[in-house]
């Protein structure tokens, strides 16, 4: 992939921000990625859901989802830094079939409530927070690849949150793809979208190629709490670019009569 060709023709525009130039979209050119879905207690995921508007994919009756992803972006338009998303992969108002995620596609355009989003910079962290209320904090993250495998550990606060081993995978062709990570500030869900063009990526579903281990911080013991069981799927992208929007949707966290269905 000509790593230029993914930005061609969209227009880049400088915005003065605080004691900084950002640009809008903001242009991701160069990240590894791994990524894993758990299984996870419905019941208990709900419970960290700021609406009834969000609706977890369901497995079964009583399990659904939880996804890990880690981020190394090497050149970005807020420089390089490191990033940790803890989310959940939602519908809005309407139940998800079951085995949505597992043996039904997810939708053609998925979206993802986020529930921890560390970052390693300071300037990650305030835009972040202020452009679509991500719910970002400072955090040590380092990256360590050693033989077939790249970890992920990640603290803060110096109290252990988690470390993710993740196995280098066999690489095919993978097409562009959007997320929706979706948001809550002063009672409203936001979303944005995360366009994702990887030149190639490795897919699993053996727990065998992934590891977790969770320490002692208030995130780290939240996670213990939600009863994680298998690994649904885990991915492994050593290159990819991204462009990330600003909040393109708004709706209230509860839904009035009569409102038709938003995000």
């Amino acid at each position: 992939m000509n790593p230029g060709r993914f930005y061609q023709e969209i227009e880049h525009i400088p915005v003065s921000w605080k004691d900084h130039q950002v640009y809008v979209p903001l242009f991701y050119r160069d990240f590894k990625l791994m990524s894993v879905n758990m299984l996870a207690s419905v019941k208990k995921v709900r419970a960290l859901l700021p609406s009834r508007r969000l609706k977890p994919y369901r497995i079964t009756p009583g399990r659904t989802i939880v996804a890990i992803t880690a981020y190394q972006y090497r050149d970005t338009d807020l420089g390089p830094y490191n990033e940790v998303s803890v989310s959940v992969p939602v519908t809005m108002d309407r139940n998800p079939p079951m085995f949505t995620g597992i043996l039904r596609k997810p939708p053609a355009n998925p979206k993802a409530f986020i529930l921890h989003l560390p970052v390693t910079t300071e300037l990650a962290r305030a835009l972040g927070v202020e452009m679509a209320g991500y719910p970002k904090f400072i955090a040590d993250i380092e990256f360590v690849e050693e033989n077939d495998w790249v970890t992920c550990t990640v603290a803060a606060e110096e109290r252990y949150i988690l470390s993710f081993s993740g196995r280098k995978l066999a690489l095919d062709r993978a097409p562009r793809y959007c997320l929706y990570p979706i948001t809550y500030r002063n009672d409203y869900l936001l979303r944005s979208e995360f366009l994702i063009a990887s030149r190639q990526m490795g897919s699993s579903s053996s727990a065998q190629d992934v590891q977790i281990v969770f320490g002692d911080h208030p995130i780290a013991e939240e996670m213990k709490h939600l009863d994680l069981g298998r690994v649904v799927a885990y991915q492994y992208c050593p290159q990819a670019q991204g462009i990330l929007t600003p909040v393109l949707e708004s709706c209230k966290a509860e839904r009035r009569k009569g409102e038709v269905p938003c995000l």
